[in-house]
């Protein structure tokens, strides 16, 4: 079960305002070096920077950003201090700049975070695409950071700067069909043997201008199945995905594990989507 610890620890936090870079002030300093605080030998990707990592960065005084690319109630429950809020479906240029983050920010360090890494990851190709050159992501995100209760966590409603008044985004289409995953991992937890299939749901929006065709959608193991409410989605619009997990047609392997389900498209940036799930099967159960 993961340990959901807010932290009284307040840092020096970079935060944007009338497009400059100020600091949050601190009650109390983080520690005085990443050694006083849990480090683990994990093997990250190159663009992925531990917990401890993004602590460093923040210690170091220079600019830095911190990007919450989960959904505006996922962002009340737990945050990093200061982060700005942009849930990935919203992703644009246009959103961005409604932020802070305009073309004249486009080099600026930001660290972008999810639920996990792999919301994260997601959330980085598109800046990527946009032409942002500094980027980095949590790796585990928020999950991990919550699990080894690092410093620098805080609840609470988005009170920072918005697209528009009513926290609403509006989406900056670009030439061509865009795919764009409201998240791409989902954890069920403790599921046990025999209590019959559970399901979540993905929303899929189409960020540009031409017809976003959705094809067969597969995925790795025949104890998964999904379908989408809508094959082809015209400028702006959403559908649904939903994924089914039976935990209860095969032997599957102990722990907790994952599922990959793959939405081909004819978004040329992404021609095969992927979301995962994780599930612990309770035996006997």
């Amino acid at each position: 079960m993961n340990k959901i610890i807010s932290s009284t620890l307040f840092a020096g936090v970079l935060l944007l305002a009338g497009g400059g870079f100020y600091y949050l002030q601190t009650q109390k300093p983080l520690p005085d070096s990443v050694t006083e605080v849990p480090e683990h030998a994990d093997a990250l990707a190159v663009n992925e920077l531990s917990p401890a990592q993004v602590i460093q960065r923040i210690q170091s005084g220079d600019p830095v950003v911190l990007l919450d690319v989960r959904t505006a109630e996922a962002y009340e429950v737990l945050h990093l201090q200061g982060a700005l809020l942009l849930p990935i479906s919203d992703i644009s240029q246009n959103t961005l700049r409604g932020i802070g983050l305009g073309e004249d920010k486009k080099d600026v360090e930001i660290i972008i975070y999810g639920r996990s890494a792999t919301g994260g990851q997601a959330a980085y190709k598109i800046l990527e695409v946009l032409g942002y050159t500094n980027l980095k992501v949590l790796s585990g995100g928020i999950v991990h950071w919550a699990e080894d209760s690092y410093p620098m966590t805080e609840t609470g409603a988005y009170t920072g700067p918005l697209t528009n008044s009513r926290n609403k985004v509006e989406i900056q289409a670009k030439e061509g069909p865009q795919m764009v995953l409201s998240d791409t991992f989902y954890d069920f937890g403790g599921v046990p043997q025999y209590g019959g299939s559970v399901q979540t749901e993905f929303t899929v929006t189409n960020a540009g201008i031409d017809t976003l065709v959705i094809g067969d959608i597969t995925t790795s193991c025949s104890c998964t199945s999904a379908f989408i409410s809508d094959t082809s989605l015209d400028s702006g619009e959403r559908a649904t995905l939903t994924v089914i997990f039976d935990p209860n047609v095969h032997k599957e392997p102990e722990d907790v594990f994952t599922r990959t389900v793959f939405i081909p498209t004819n978004d040329a940036d992404t021609p095969e989507a992927e979301v995962t799930i994780q599930v612990d099967i309770l035996e006997g159960v």
